[in-house]
């Protein structure tokens, strides 16, 4: 039998099948549906068709509203256990959703501590998401690599930033360079969640933004220690689902 593991975000939703040996057997993600319990009903059952008997276990946001699982779990216990089998030399872990900031430290897959940001959503994935739509730019288009500018946005708070950024757009600043600054803004909101954890030793990067080119080297930038993007690192948390499955 396959293990299963559904982490349903704010935004995304991550599934992880695992083989009882641990072995990676497929992950992917969708949207966030609206009506949840009737499309996961229906999403599950084709994946048993698919796939075969799946030992299934959930949790993020929408965590109630998956059939058949075995149990949901918490999200964050969830991250340590991915996280350790994804990377288990790092055990800081920060992770940018779709609507919050999650530091979590742990040991050997035990969740020990965490830190979340008070759903502010400058210093999350939705803050980019929006800014994308308002420059008309594709999320596959980014490259953090190729920013030379320095803007930066001085505001904290999401609404009055985006006041600076349709000042920028007005500015005929490049899309791209706005952009670029946003994820700055986004790693710099993260930085006083890590002031209460040790990161001497390095932080594994989770999350949707790690797909950016550039993200990594970023973040390293900001964060001024070894910043790690493991394999999988969008879906630790479903891939920690997964191995909490019987």
């Amino acid at each position: 039998m396959l293990r299963l593991g559904i982490d349903v975000g704010s935004t995304y939703t991550k599934y992880c099948v695992l083989s009882c040996g641990n072995k990676m057997e497929d992950c992917f993600a969708e949207k966030t549906p609206i009506r949840q319990k009737e499309y996961f009903e229906r999403r599950l059952t084709e994946l048993k068709r698919e796939k075969g008997d799946l030992a299934s276990v959930s949790c993020g946001y929408g965590k109630a509203n998956v059939p058949f699982a075995q149990k949901s779990i918490n999200e964050l216990a969830a991250l340590a256990k991915g996280s350790h089998l994804v990377c288990p030399d790092v055990n800081v872990v920060l992770d940018i959703g779709g609507q919050d900031t999650k530091i979590i430290c742990h040991e050997n897959g035990d969740l020990k501590r965490f830190y979340i940001n008070d759903r502010c959503a400058a210093g999350s994935g939705m803050f980019l998401i929006n800014t994308l739509r308002l420059l008309e730019m594709n999320f596959d288009d980014l490259d953090l690599e190729d920013i030379r500018s320095e803007i930066t946005l001085s505001s904290a708070c999401a609404v009055f930033a985006q006041t600076e950024i349709v000042g920028l757009i007005a500015d005929n600043v490049p899309a791209k360079d706005i952009a670029g600054a946003v994820v700055w803004h986004i790693l710099l909101q993260s930085r006083s969640l890590l002031s209460k954890v040790n990161i001497e030793n390095g932080i594994l990067l989770s999350g949707g933004l790690t797909q950016i080119r550039g993200f990594q080297e970023m973040a390293g930038r900001i964060f001024e220690t070894q910043c790690t993007v493991g394999p999988y690192a969008g879906y630790l948390s479903a891939i920690g689902c997964a191995l909490s499955a019987k």
